[in-house]
C-alpha cells in the first residue's frame, strides 16, 4: 500500500516567499529603504558637521548602521532563497540570521563609542547650531517614516525587523528635532550629548535583544515559550507508542520549528506505524508549527535502549 508523503511548509510566511510576485516586492521594498536610509546618513552626517551636532551625528551613525543591515537583510535574504543542495541540505533559510548577528555586533561597537562621546561632550560642551540642526533632523525623521511606511505591509521575521528599526530610527530622531528646540530656546547644549547618550541606551537594549534571538537560533533552541510537555504528552499518548526518546526541537531559521524523534511501537505493523507517523506529522503542523518533522519508529521488543532515553531528556 502506498502513503503519501507529505512536507508541512510552515504556514502563511513560507507561501509568502513561494510566491514569485511577493519575493520581487520584498526585494524592491527593501533596496527602497536601503536609498532612503543613506539620504538620511548624507543628511544628517554634513547637517552634524555644519552644526556641531553630535546627536545628529549620532543618529548618522546609526542610521547607517541600519543602512547596512538593510544592504546585508537584501543580500542575506537573496542567499536564503536558493534551494538546497548535496552540501546545504536545509537549505540557506539561515543566511538571514547569520547576516542578523553580523549587523547587531556592528550595531552594538557603534553603541559603545557613542556612548563614549557622549561622555566626553558632557564634561567638555560644544557650541551647537540649533537651525540647522532642526532642519535636517525634521528631513531625516521624514525619510525614517518614508522607510517605515515601504516596509509596513512585510510579515517575514528579517524584514519585520527592519521595520522596526525604522520606527524606532524616527522616534530617535524625533529626539534629535527636540533637542535642536531645547538649545534654540533655551541654550542648553547639555541636551545634545544627552540626547546622544539616550540613543546609544537604546541601541544596548534593542540590539542585544535581538541578538539573544539570533544566537537562539543559531544554537538550535526551540522558540522561546514552546510547549515541550504538551508536544511530549501528544507523541506518548498517540496509540501503538511504548515509548519517547531522543525528542529534540530546533528552529531551521526564523521562522521554521524541525523536530527529530524515535519513538517505540508495542507493535511491528509497519503499515499501521506508517500511516501513524504521517497523521502525526499533519497535527504536529497544525499544533505546534513543526514545519519539518523526522519520526523514526522501532519495535520496543526488539530494541534494547538504555531506559534514560525513555526518560526526558
Amino acid at each position: 500500500m502506498a502513503h503519501a508523503h507529505h512536507h508541512h511548509a510552515g504556514g502563511a510566511a513560507a507561501a509568502a516567499e513561494d510566491d514569485p510576485a511577493a519575493a520581487k516586492r520584498r526585494g524592491r521594498r527593501l533596496l527602497i529603504a536601503l536609498a532612503l536610509n543613506l539620504g538620511i546618513v548624507v543628511a544628517e552626517v554634513v547637517g552634524g558637521a555644519i552644526s556641531g551636532s553630535l546627536a545628529l551625528l549620532a543618529d548618522a551613525a546609526h542610521n547607517l548602521a541600519d543602512a547596512g543591515a538593510i544592504l546585508v537583510a537584501y543580500i542575506a535574504w537573496r542567499i536564503s532563497r536558493r534551494k538546497a543542495d548535496p552540501r546545504r541540505t536545509f537549505g540557506y533559510a539561515r543566511a538571514e540570521t547569520v547576516g542578523a548577528v553580523i549587523n547587531l555586533t556592528v550595531l552594538l561597537v557603534i553603541g559603545v563609542f557613542l556612548g563614549y562621546e557622549a561622555v566626553t561632550r558632557l564634561f567638555d560642551p560644544q557650541p551647537i547650531q540649533g537651525e540647522i540642526m532642526l532642519i535636517v533632523g525634521a528631513i531625516a525623521m521624514a525619510e525614517d517614516v518614508a522607510a517605515a511606511w515601504v516596509l509596513r505591509k512585510e510579515t517575514g521575521a528579517n524584514v519585520r525587523s527592519a521595520f522596526l528599526h525604522m520606527i524606532a530610527d524616527a522616534l530617535a530622531t524625533l529626539g534629535v528635532v527636540l533637542g535642536a528646540l531645547a538649545v534654540m530656546i533655551w541654550g542648553v547644549t547639555w541636551v545634545d550629548p544627552a540626547i546622544t547618550a539616550a540613543i546609544a541606551v537604546y541601541i544596548f537594549v534593542h540590539a542585544g535583544a535581538e541578538m539573544r534571538g539570533a544566537v537562539a537560533v543559531l544554537m538550535d533552541s526551540a522558540p522561546q515559550g514552546f510547549d515541550y510537555d504538551a508536544l511530549r504528552r501528544l507523541l506518548e499518548n498517540e496509540d501503538g507508542v511504548a515509548g519517547v526518546h531522543h525528542l529534540h526541537l530546533w528552529r531551521l531559521d526564523e521562522e521554521r520549528v524541525a523536530l527529530e524523534v524515535h519513538l517505540a511501537l508495542d507493535h511491528a505493523d509497519l503499515a499501521a506505524a506508517t500511516r501513524m507517523k504521517e497523521g502525526l506529522k499533519g497535527r504536529l503542523a497544525e499544533r505546534f508549527g513543526v514545519a519539518h518533522a523526522t519520526i523514526e519508529v522501532e519495535c520496543a521488543a526488539g530494541v534494547d535502549h538504555d531506559g534514560a532515553l525513555f526518560a526526558r531528556e
